[in-house]
């Protein structure tokens, strides 16, 4: 099968997590780092799921699953070795239009969850489609040689200047007669536009030599200079009572 790849945003949402055991505390580690409000059903829970309860990181109603469990849930995980409740869980959160996963068990997933390398705000996603857990890890240990702390240097310098530029955008487009709000679209005829070709191109050796000598002003200075949008040109399609 081949997956179509998603990154979810679960902060704040509601999540039910079946199971108590290793398997659970593999993927509640990861909910409770992404903001998640993890509800356990389980009738017993191992020491380092129980921590998450006790630090308040996730709600625990101690028994079995039951019909109705699922209810209200944006998504269902399921973490035991039984496949009839896998079953049972997935069939009840299907009925529901809820995504589930349930942990190596396939028929029963809407979803896989793949192997994940991340620092900062960069996440490299990877996945074999479940077909090989040690190319998998393979992977994994080769994307996070990767992620250098130049390479999350240069992240949050692309970052910080895209915030720049998206306020430029806005000026523009408050002025122009031919932008589209929200959010500001420029035309394809504004001067101020930057293609997205631009931004790759900028990205070059000069530039990450400087970020490799931590010289993140310089770095800063080239990457704009490179994208052409040191301040904002006069557009012909301002409107009149606000144009200089």
């Amino acid at each position: 099968m081949i997956y179509y790849p998603i990154f979810l945003d679960v902060l704040d949402k509601p999540v039910l997590l079946v199971g108590g055991g290793h398997v659970a505390d593999e993927k509640l580690g990861k909910l409770v780092e992404h903001g998640a409000k993890v509800t356990i059903v389980a009738p017993e829970l191992i020491a380092p799921v129980r921590a998450f309860v006790d630090r308040g990181q996730a709600q625990w109603e101690q028994r079995e699953f039951r019909a109705g469990d699922t209810e209200g849930y944006f998504l269902v995980m399921v973490a035991t070795d039984n496949g009839a409740v896998n079953r049972t869980v997935a069939d009840e959160a299907r009925s529901r239009k809820i995504l589930v996963n349930a942990a190596d068990d396939a028929a029963n997933c809407d979803f896989i969850l793949p192997s994940l390398v991340r620092r900062g705000e960069i996440a490299i996603a990877s996945s074999t489609g479940g077909t090989s857990p040690a190319m998998a890890r393979w992977l994994r240990e080769r994307l996070e040689e990767f992620m250098s702390d130049d390479v999350v240097a240069l992240a949050d310098l692309l970052a910080d200047v895209r915030r720049s530029i998206r306020a430029g955008d806005r000026e523009c487009a408050s002025k122009c007669t031919r932008a589209e709000t929200p959010p500001p679209l420029l035309c394809t005829e504004c001067p101020n536009r930057i293609p997205a070709d631009r931004w790759q191109e900028a990205i070059d050796g000069e530039l990450m030599a400087m970020i490799n000598l931590g010289d993140m002003e310089g770095a800063e200075k080239h990457l704009v200079a490179a994208l052409g949008r040191t301040e904002l040109t006069v557009s012909p399609f301002w409107r009149e009572e606000v144009r200089p």
